[in-house]
C-alpha cells in the first residue's frame, strides 16, 4: 500500500481556512465562541426516537469542570426545544432557559455563581428527526429482496451538527467522554462508537446503552439504527464488522477484507495501535453522498462501501478501498489526533471544500518526496505519540516534523499554509552545464495578483539518473553540471505542489525523452503543460504536440489526464461552430487506446485495464463516434434481454452512452430500470444516464425527479447538478432550480447549503450568467455563501476568457493537421 493514502485523509486538517502564523497548540488560546472556563468532561445521552412523528426525546447529565467562577453556562444547542435544565440537582426555572438561534447558542443564568471545581448539568429536550444528512437523519429505501418500503436512522454531525442532536459544548477543543443509550424497535439494530454494553426490553422496544468513548470531539459520535444486519471478523484485539441494511451485508465481504488489511498497515504507519476494541462500516441507503469518519462507526453513502462481484465494477471496487483507506486514516490522523483550528460555524463548513482537501494533500506529498519516506514516516509518528487524545495545530505537525528530519520544515511551510496557491518554477538552460531557476506565483485568470514568494524544496533529476534535491528559498536559484544534451526533469514523479515551465531547449529535449520517462513524470508534464496553456502562458498547440509524442501506451493515469482535457474542451465549445471538427480530432487521438484496450477483457490484462476501457467508451461516445454509439445500443438492448450479457465494469459507460443519444422509448427502459433496482450503485448508474441525454425535451422529464422520493435526498439535488454538466443544456438546470430552490435546498446538507445555487453557474462560459449570478446571490443568498459565489463568479468569467482563446487556437492546430495530412497523402490518378 503506497503511503499517499495517509494524505487522502490527512490533508484538510493542516490548511487553515484563517491565513495566519500558528503557534504550538494552546487550549485556552484556541478561537471559538464558547468559554474555556467551562470544560464538559462526561456526557451521559438516553435518546428516545418517535419514527412515527419524526422527532425525539433526550436527556443529557453532563460532568463539568469549572475552572473560573462563572454566572452562566453557555453551550450549542440548534433546532432542539430545552423542556428543562437543572445544576448540581438544582432545577432552573423554564424562564431562565434562552435559546439564541441565530448563533446557535443555549444559555443557561445560574442563580448563584458557580464555584470552581466539579459540577453535573442536567438537561430535558425534544427535537427533529432531518430529511437531509444533518444532526439525526432518516432514509426511506427498498429492502434487498422482498423491495417493501423501510425506514432507518442514521447521524452526521460534521462540522457542527452534534447540536442538532443533543446540547453540547459543539467545537473540537472540547473534548469529553461520551456515553449514549438509545430506545428502539424490538427488531433494529442500534450502532454507536463503541460496543453495547447492555441491552433490555422495555415497553415499546428495547433499551440499548453503548459503553463510554474515550476523551473525543462531539462532531465524532454517531448513532444508526434499523433492520440491519452485519458480518465480521477480527484484527489482533479489534473487532471489525460491516453493517447494512437486510439483505446487503455480504456485499460488505471485499470492504471487510480490505478494512483489516488497511488496518494493519496503518497500525504499523502511525506507530499507534488503533485504539478501540471495535470498527464498524457502516453502510447507508441516504442522508449524504460521501463518508464521515466518526470514531468506531465510520458511515459510507452505500455505493462507497458494498461491492457486489456479480453486479458492481472494477472501478467500484477501486474506490471503495480509497475511501476506506481515507476514513480509516482519519480514525488516527482526525480523530486520536484532531487539528482544526476554526472559530465559527461557517469557517468549521468551508474547511471541508474541494480545493482545501486537494492543497493539503499535495503540500504533504511534496514534504514526503523531499524528506523521505522514512524519514516523514517518523516525525508522523512522534507527532502522534505526542498528541493522542488531544488537539493540534499545524505548529505542532511541523515541529514533529522537523525534529524527525532536521530540516526546517516550519520554515518550510509558512508560504505554502499561510498564503494562497502555489508557485511556478521557470527553467532555462545557461552555459556550461549550469540551469537558472526562477519562481514567481502560478495564476489562472488573476490579473495583478500580488507576487508571492515559497520555500520549494525541489526535486530533479537527468533522465535515467538518481534524482537530487534542492530547496529554493528565494526567487533565483541554479543547478549545476546538467550536460547540455541531456533531458531534464524537475518535480520528479509530479510529488511537488509547483508548475514547472520549460524554456524551449528544455522542452525539446524532453519531448525526446519521453519514452525514458516515469508514467507519473508523463503525467507530471501533461498536467503541467494543460495549466500553462489555461494560465496563457502557452499555447493549446504545445499541449497537443505533447500528447502525439507520448510513447503508445495503455496507462490509466496517463491516458485519464488526455481524457479529461479533451473531455474539458468539448464541454466549453459545446453549440459553437468549432465542436464538430474539434470531436473529429479528439477521436483521433482516443482511438488508437481504444482499439489496443478493445471491447472485451484478455486474460493476461492489468486490473486498471478494466477503468481504461470504460473510460474510453464515454469519452468517445461524449465525442459522438458513432461506432461507440452503435455498438452501446446493441450492448444495451441485449442487456434489456439479459443482463448477464453486460459485464458490470461496461454498464455504467454503455448505460452513460446510451442515455446521452436516447429518445423517449430509451429514456422510459432507463427509467424503468432504475425505480425497479433495489441496488444503490446500480440505481446510480441508471439516473446518472438519464441526467446526460442532450435531448432538451427529455432534459425537462428529467429535473423532475428530483423533487421526487425516487432517490435518496442526498443524491437527488445532485441529479440537477448532473444534469447541468452532462446535458449541455445548464439554461435548463439553473431554470428548473431556481424556481424549486426551497425544496432543493431543504434536501440538501449543511455542507452543501451555502454553495448549491454558486455550483450551478459553474458549468456556464458566458460573461452574462456572472452579473445574472451576482443579483440573485445579493436577493437570495447568505453572507455564508459569499465563498461560494465567488468562486463561481471566477469560474465562469475564467471559462469565457478561455473559449474566447482556445477557439482560434484549435481551428490553428487542427487546421495544420489537416494540411500536413493531406500534404503526405498520395495524390490521386485521373
Amino acid at each position: 500500500m503506497r503511503t499517499l493514502l495517509l494524505f487522502l485523509a490527512v490533508e484538510f486538517s493542516i490548511m487553515s481556512p484563517v491565513i495566519a502564523s500558528e503557534k504550538p497548540f494552546s487550549f485556552k488560546d484556541t478561537p471559538g465562541k464558547l468559554s474555556k472556563d467551562v470544560v464538559p468532561t462526561d456526557y451521559a445521552i438516553r435518546i428516545v426516537p418517535d419514527i412515527d412523528k419524526l422527532t425525539f426525546a433526550g436527556t443529557e447529565t453532563v460532568k463539568l469542570n469549572i475552572r473560573r467562577r462563572v454566572r452562566q453556562l453557555v453551550l450549542n444547542a440548534l433546532e432542539l426545544k430545552i423542556e428543562a435544565a437543572s445544576i448540581d440537582g438544582k432545577e432552573l426555572p423554564g424562564s431562565a432557559i434562552k435559546i439564541d438561534t441565530k448563533n446557535e447558542l443555549l444559555t443557561l443564568p445560574l442563580p448563584s455563581e458557580l464555584p470552581i471545581g466539579e459540577h453535573t448539568l442536567t438537561l430535558r429536550f425534544r427535537g427533529k428527526i432531518n430529511e437531509q444528512g444533518q444532526g439525526l437523519f432518516y432514509m426511506r429505501y427498498q429492502e434487498q429482496g422482498s423491495g417493501a418500503r423501510k425506514i432507518m436512522l442514521a447521524s452526521q454531525f460534521e462540522a457542527t451538527d452534534a447540536r442538532r442532536f443533543f446540547p453540547c459544548w459543539d467545537e473540537p477543543v472540547f473534548r469529553a467522554r461520551f456515553q449514549l443509550t438509545a430506545v428502539v424497535p424490538e427488531n433494529w439494530l442500534a450502532v454507536s462508537n463503541m460496543p453495547v454494553e447492555s441491552e433490555k426490553k422495555i415497553a415499546g422496544g428495547k433499551e440499548v446503552r453503548f459503553a463510554p468513548t474515550p476523551p473525543m470531539s462531539s462532531y465524532l459520535n454517531v448513532f444508526v439504527a434499523g433492520e440491519l444486519d452485519s458480518i465480521e471478523s477480527r484484527s489482533g484485539l479489534t473487532q471489525l464488522r460491516v453493517v447494512a441494511t437486510k439483505g446487503k451485508a455480504e456485499m460488505g465481504r471485499y470492504a471487510l477484507e480490505a478494512t483489516a488489511q488497511i488496518l494493519q498497515y496503518y497500525n504499523d504507519y502511525f506507530g499507534v495501535a488503533y485504539p478501540l476494541p471495535k470498527l464498524d462500516q457502516i453502510a447507508l441507503p441516504g442522508g449524504f453522498g460521501g463518508a464521515m469518519e466518526n470514531w468506531g462507526g465510520i458511515t459510507y453513502y452505500e455505493s462507497k462501501l458494498l461491492f457486489d462481484p456479480k453486479g458492481s465494477s472494477a472501478e467500484t471496487k477501486q474506490d471503495i478501498y480509497e475511501v476506506l483507506a481515507h476514513e480509516m486514516a482519519h480514525q488516527w490522523f482526525g480523530d486520536l489526533v484532531i487539528q482544526q483550528p476554526v472559530a465559527t460555524e461557517a469557517e468549521a463548513n468551508s474547511a471541508f471544500d474541494d480545493i482545501t482537501y486537494k492543497k493539503g494533500q499535495s503540500f504533504l506529498r511534496m514534504l514526503e518526496s523531499f524528506l523521505g519516506e522514512d524519514g516523514f514516516r517518523e516525525g508522523i509518528r512522534r507527532y502522534m505519540a505526542a498528541h493522542m487524545y488531544s488537539n493540534t495545530t499545524t505548529a505542532d505537525l511541523w515541529n514533529a516534523l522537523s525534529d524527525a528530519s532536521g530540516k526546517p520544515i516550519g520554515e518550510i511551510a509558512a508560504g505554502w499554509t499561510e498564503q494562497p496557491g502555489f508557485p511556478l518554477v521557470k527553467v532555462k538552460r545557461e552555459q556550461g552545464g549550469n540551469v537558472s531557476l526562477t519562481q514567481e506565483r502560478f495564476t489562472v485568470n488573476f490579473t495583478n495578483a500580488p507576487p508571492l514568494e515559497w520555500k520549494i524544496p525541489l526535486t530533479y533529476a537527468v533522465v535515467g539518473e538518481t534524482p537530487a534535491t534542492l530547496l529554493m528559498s528565494g526567487k533565483l536559484d541554479s543547478t549545476h553540471n546538467i550536460p547540455p544534451d541531456r533531458a531534464l526533469k524537475l518535480n520528479v514523479n509530479g510529488a511537488g505542489n509547483y508548475r514547472i515551465e520549460y524554456d524551449q531547449a528544455s522542452w525539446k529535449l524532453l519531448l525526446g525523452a519521453l519514452k525514458n520517462l516515469s508514467v507519473e513524470d508523463r503525467v507530471n508534464l501533461l498536467s503541467d503543460t494543460w495549466a500553462l496553456v489555461q494560465a496563457n502562458r502557452v499555447p493549446v498547440a504545445l499541449y497537443f504536440e505533447l500528447v502525439e509524442k507520448l510513447p503508445s501506451s495503455t496507462e490509466l493515469a496517463e491516458r485519464e489526464q488526455i481524457i479529461h482535457v479533451l473531455d474539458f474542451i468539448n464541454r466549453l465549445l459545446s453549440g459553437s461552430s468549432e465542436q464538430e471538427e474539434f470531436e473529429r480530432y479528439a477521436r483521433s487521438l482516443l482511438r488508437p487506446t481504444f482499439d489496443a484496450v478493445g471491447w472485451e477483457t484478455k486474460p493476461d490484462q492489468k486490473p486498471a485495464t478494466a477503468n481504461l476501457r470504460a473510460s474510453l467508451i464515454t469519452a468517445l461516445g461524449n465525442l459522438n463516434d458513432p461506432k461507440i454509439v452503435a455498438y452501446c445500443r446493441e450492448r444495451f438492448k441485449a442487456y434489456l434481454a439479459n443482463p448477464k450479457s453486460l459485464a458490470p465494469d461496461l454498464r455504467p459507460a454503455v448505460f452513460s452512452v446510451v442515455g446521452r443519444y436516447a429518445d423517449e422509448s430509451t429514456w422510459n427502459e432507463l427509467h424503468q430500470l432504475g425505480l425497479k433496482t433495489t441496488s444503490i450503485e446500480e440505481k446510480q448508474n441508471y439516473y446518472d444516464a438519464l441526467a446526460g441525454a442532450i435531448d432538451s425535451k427529455l432534459v425537462k422529464k428529467t429535473l423532475p425527479i428530483a423533487l421526487t422520493d425516487e432517490l435518496p435526498t442526498s443524491r437527488a439535488v445532485f441529479l440537477v447538478l448532473r444534469v447541468a454538466r452532462e446535458s449541455g443544456h445548464p439554461d435548463i438546470a439553473w431554470d428548473f432550480a431556481r424556481t424549486n430552490m426551497k425544496a432543493l435546498l431543504a434536501k440538501s446538507d449543511a455542507l452543501g447549503a451555502n454553495t448549491y445555487a454558486p455550483s450551478l453557474f459553474t458549468f456556464f462560459a458566458d460573461d452574462s450568467r456572472a452579473q445574472e449570478l451576482r443579483t440573485y446571490a445579493k436577493n437570495n443568498l447568505s453572507a455564508a455563501s459569499a465563498s461560494g459565489v465567488a468562486k463561481a463568479l471566477d469560474e465562469i468569467q475564467a471559462r469565457s476568457e478561455f473559449r474566447k482563446r482556445l477557439a482560434p487556437q484549435l481551428d490553428a492546430w487542427i487546421d495544420g493537421k489537416n494540411v500536413a495530412e493531406r500534404r503526405s497523402s498520395p495524390v490521386p490518378y485521373h
